[in-house]
């Protein structure tokens, strides 16, 4: 399962599946394309890990994504009742 979900002019997100774990990553458009968005993580106080990770958000097993999903909704301040899952 790989889709790209297009969230503004050049902005977007990718829903990933790996080893039964589902994701959200950050993308850009550029040319036509969409391309991960990588980040140097903070190692401590002023210092930065020498590898760049995809800046991504991770929501669990496909039996807990959709809850966490439902959470963000109500969190964003769409009513409960309103969220259709």
């Amino acid at each position: 399962m790989e889709e790209i979900i297009k969230t503004g002019e050049k902005s977007g997100i990718k829903v990933e599946e790996y080893n039964g774990i589902i994701s959200l990553s950050a993308q850009r458009e550029g040319n036509g394309k969409y391309w991960g968005e990588w980040a140097k993580y903070k190692k401590g106080k002023n210092e930065y890990q020498e590898k760049d990770w995809p800046v991504k958000v991770t929501l669990g097993t496909k039996e807990n994504a959709l809850e966490v999903l439902r959470q963000i909704a109500v969190a964003a301040g769409v009513l409960s009742n309103d969220v259709p899952f």
